[in-house]
Protein backbone atom coordinates (compact mmCIF):
# COMPACT_ATOMS: atom_id res chain seq x y z
CA UNK A 1 0.00 0.00 0.00
CA UNK A 2 2.81 2.39 0.84
CA UNK A 3 4.31 2.18 -2.66
CA UNK A 4 0.97 2.88 -4.32
CA UNK A 5 0.19 5.85 -2.09
CA UNK A 6 3.75 7.16 -2.44
CA UNK A 7 3.34 7.19 -6.20
CA UNK A 8 0.65 9.87 -5.69
CA UNK A 9 1.75 11.81 -2.61
CA UNK A 10 4.88 12.12 -0.49
CA UNK A 11 4.39 10.61 2.94
CA UNK A 12 7.00 10.48 5.68
CA UNK A 13 7.33 7.22 7.59
CA UNK A 14 5.50 8.69 10.63
CA UNK A 15 2.67 9.96 8.40
CA UNK A 16 2.35 6.56 6.74
CA UNK A 17 2.33 4.86 10.13
CA UNK A 18 -0.42 7.23 11.31
CA UNK A 19 -2.39 6.36 8.16
CA UNK A 20 -1.84 2.63 8.64
CA UNK A 21 -2.86 2.83 12.31
CA UNK A 22 -6.32 4.02 11.21
CA UNK A 23 -6.86 0.85 9.16
CA UNK A 24 -8.04 -2.62 10.08
CA UNK A 25 -6.41 -5.40 8.08
CA UNK A 26 -8.95 -8.02 7.01
CA UNK A 27 -8.81 -11.33 5.17
CA UNK A 28 -12.15 -12.37 3.74
CA UNK A 29 -13.17 -15.48 1.78
CA UNK A 30 -14.67 -15.52 -1.69
CA UNK A 31 -18.39 -14.58 -2.07
CA UNK A 32 -18.53 -12.47 1.11
CA UNK A 33 -20.84 -9.44 1.03
CA UNK A 34 -18.86 -6.47 2.36
CA UNK A 35 -21.45 -3.72 1.74
CA UNK A 36 -25.22 -4.08 1.76
CA UNK A 37 -27.66 -2.14 -0.40
CA UNK A 38 -30.01 -0.02 1.70
CA UNK A 39 -27.34 0.88 4.27
CA UNK A 40 -25.19 3.99 4.43
CA UNK A 41 -21.59 3.15 3.57
CA UNK A 42 -18.97 4.70 5.85
CA UNK A 43 -16.02 2.49 4.93
CA UNK A 44 -13.19 2.93 2.46
CA UNK A 45 -11.14 -0.13 1.52
CA UNK A 46 -7.68 -0.49 0.09
CA UNK A 47 -7.51 -3.84 -1.71
CA UNK A 48 -4.14 -5.44 -1.17
CA UNK A 49 -5.05 -8.72 -2.87
CA UNK A 50 -8.20 -9.93 -4.59
CA UNK A 51 -11.15 -8.64 -6.56
CA UNK A 52 -14.47 -7.10 -5.56
CA UNK A 53 -17.69 -6.66 -7.52
CA UNK A 54 -20.25 -3.92 -7.00
CA UNK A 55 -23.71 -4.91 -8.19
CA UNK A 56 -27.39 -4.11 -7.81
CA UNK A 57 -30.65 -5.96 -8.17
CA UNK A 58 -33.37 -4.69 -10.48
CA UNK A 59 -36.54 -6.69 -11.09
CA UNK A 60 -34.94 -9.78 -9.59
CA UNK A 61 -31.90 -9.60 -11.86
CA UNK A 62 -28.29 -8.78 -10.90
CA UNK A 63 -26.44 -6.02 -12.73
CA UNK A 64 -22.68 -5.66 -12.28
CA UNK A 65 -21.89 -2.01 -11.73
CA UNK A 66 -18.13 -2.18 -11.32
CA UNK A 67 -15.11 -4.34 -10.46
CA UNK A 68 -12.47 -3.25 -7.97
CA UNK A 69 -8.96 -4.62 -8.46
CA UNK A 70 -5.88 -5.00 -6.32
CA UNK A 71 -3.72 -2.10 -5.22
CA UNK A 72 -6.34 0.64 -5.11
CA UNK A 73 -9.27 1.91 -3.08
CA UNK A 74 -12.83 0.63 -3.20
CA UNK A 75 -16.16 1.76 -1.81
CA UNK A 76 -19.63 2.75 -2.95
CA UNK A 77 -18.56 6.35 -3.53
CA UNK A 78 -22.08 7.72 -3.93
CA UNK A 79 -23.19 6.45 -0.52
CA UNK A 80 -19.81 7.25 1.05
CA UNK A 81 -19.85 10.88 -0.12
CA UNK A 82 -23.57 11.67 0.29
CA UNK A 83 -24.19 9.54 3.39
CA UNK A 84 -27.35 8.16 1.79
CA UNK A 85 -28.31 4.48 1.68
CA UNK A 86 -26.37 2.54 -0.91
CA UNK A 87 -27.99 1.09 -4.02
CA UNK A 88 -25.13 -1.39 -4.36
CA UNK A 89 -23.88 -4.59 -2.85
CA UNK A 90 -20.13 -5.11 -2.86
CA UNK A 91 -18.86 -8.68 -2.64
CA UNK A 92 -15.53 -10.46 -2.79
CA UNK A 93 -14.94 -12.48 -5.96
CA UNK A 94 -11.79 -14.12 -4.61
CA UNK A 95 -10.25 -14.43 -1.20
CA UNK A 96 -9.47 -10.80 -0.50
CA UNK A 97 -7.00 -9.05 1.76
CA UNK A 98 -7.81 -5.41 2.38
CA UNK A 99 -7.33 -2.50 4.74
CA UNK A 100 -10.57 -0.97 6.02
CA UNK A 101 -10.76 2.72 6.94
CA UNK A 102 -13.68 4.23 8.81
CA UNK A 103 -14.83 7.45 7.10
CA UNK A 104 -14.71 9.47 10.30
CA UNK A 105 -11.12 8.39 11.00
CA UNK A 106 -10.11 9.05 7.39
CA UNK A 107 -11.61 12.57 7.48
CA UNK A 108 -9.83 13.29 10.80
CA UNK A 109 -6.54 12.63 9.01
CA UNK A 110 -7.33 15.59 6.74
CA UNK A 111 -7.10 17.98 9.68
CA UNK A 112 -3.95 16.38 11.09
CA UNK A 113 -1.96 16.56 7.82
CA UNK A 114 -3.23 18.30 4.66
CA UNK A 115 -1.39 15.68 2.59
CA UNK A 116 -4.15 13.22 3.50
CA UNK A 117 -6.76 15.60 2.10
CA UNK A 118 -4.81 15.50 -1.16
CA UNK A 119 -4.94 11.69 -1.06
CA UNK A 120 -8.71 11.84 -0.53
CA UNK A 121 -9.03 14.16 -3.54
CA UNK A 122 -6.91 11.83 -5.70
CA UNK A 123 -9.05 8.82 -4.73
CA UNK A 124 -12.23 10.75 -5.65
CA UNK A 125 -10.72 11.97 -8.93
CA UNK A 126 -9.71 8.44 -9.91
CA UNK A 127 -13.24 7.17 -9.18
CA UNK A 128 -14.74 9.99 -11.24
CA UNK A 129 -12.43 9.35 -14.20
CA UNK A 130 -13.17 5.61 -14.16
CA UNK A 131 -16.91 6.31 -14.29
CA UNK A 132 -16.46 8.82 -17.13
CA UNK A 133 -14.54 6.16 -19.07
CA UNK A 134 -17.31 3.65 -18.42
CA UNK A 135 -20.07 5.99 -19.62
CA UNK A 136 -18.02 6.96 -22.68
CA UNK A 137 -17.41 3.31 -23.51
CA UNK A 138 -21.14 2.62 -23.51
CA UNK A 139 -21.85 5.66 -25.64
CA UNK A 140 -19.26 5.22 -28.37
CA UNK A 141 -17.81 1.70 -28.39
CA UNK A 142 -19.26 -1.64 -29.33
CA UNK A 143 -19.08 -4.89 -27.34
CA UNK A 144 -15.95 -6.07 -29.12
CA UNK A 145 -14.12 -2.85 -28.25
CA UNK A 146 -15.33 -2.85 -24.62
CA UNK A 147 -14.26 -6.47 -24.15
CA UNK A 148 -10.86 -5.82 -25.75
CA UNK A 149 -10.29 -2.78 -23.53
CA UNK A 150 -11.20 -4.78 -20.40
CA UNK A 151 -8.92 -7.65 -21.49
CA UNK A 152 -6.00 -5.24 -21.95
CA UNK A 153 -6.62 -3.33 -18.74
CA UNK A 154 -7.42 -6.29 -16.44
CA UNK A 155 -6.38 -9.67 -17.86
CA UNK A 156 -6.33 -11.25 -14.37
CA UNK A 157 -9.92 -10.13 -13.86
CA UNK A 158 -11.05 -12.08 -16.93
CA UNK A 159 -9.31 -15.18 -15.61
CA UNK A 160 -10.76 -15.01 -12.10
CA UNK A 161 -14.29 -13.65 -12.58
CA UNK A 162 -17.28 -15.69 -13.83
CA UNK A 163 -18.32 -14.83 -17.38
CA UNK A 164 -21.85 -13.90 -16.29
CA UNK A 165 -20.43 -11.00 -14.25
CA UNK A 166 -18.20 -9.87 -17.12
CA UNK A 167 -21.20 -9.96 -19.49
CA UNK A 168 -23.33 -7.97 -17.07
CA UNK A 169 -20.56 -5.39 -16.63
CA UNK A 170 -20.26 -5.06 -20.42
CA UNK A 171 -24.03 -4.66 -20.75
CA UNK A 172 -24.76 -7.84 -22.72
CA UNK A 173 -26.10 -11.33 -22.21
CA UNK A 174 -23.76 -14.20 -21.41
CA UNK A 175 -24.62 -15.69 -24.82
CA UNK A 176 -23.56 -12.53 -26.67
CA UNK A 177 -20.26 -12.46 -24.82
CA UNK A 178 -19.71 -16.16 -25.58
CA UNK A 179 -20.26 -15.49 -29.29
CA UNK A 180 -17.69 -12.69 -29.26
CA UNK A 181 -15.17 -14.82 -27.34
CA UNK A 182 -15.69 -17.90 -29.55
CA UNK A 183 -14.72 -15.91 -32.64
CA UNK A 184 -11.16 -14.73 -31.94
CA UNK A 185 -11.19 -12.47 -34.98
CA UNK A 186 -13.88 -10.42 -33.22
CA UNK A 187 -11.78 -9.72 -30.13
CA UNK A 188 -8.33 -9.16 -31.61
Amino acid sequence: MKNIISSHIELSDPQYQLFLNKAKLKVVPKKEILFQAGKVNRKLLFIDKGFLRAFRYKNGKEFTHYFFSEKWFATDFKSYLTETPSELYIETLTETIYYEFDKEDFIKLFTIHPIFEKLGRIIAEEAYLLMIDRVTDFQITNLKERYHKLAQKSPKLLQKVPQKYIASFLGVSEQSLSRIKSRPSLIS
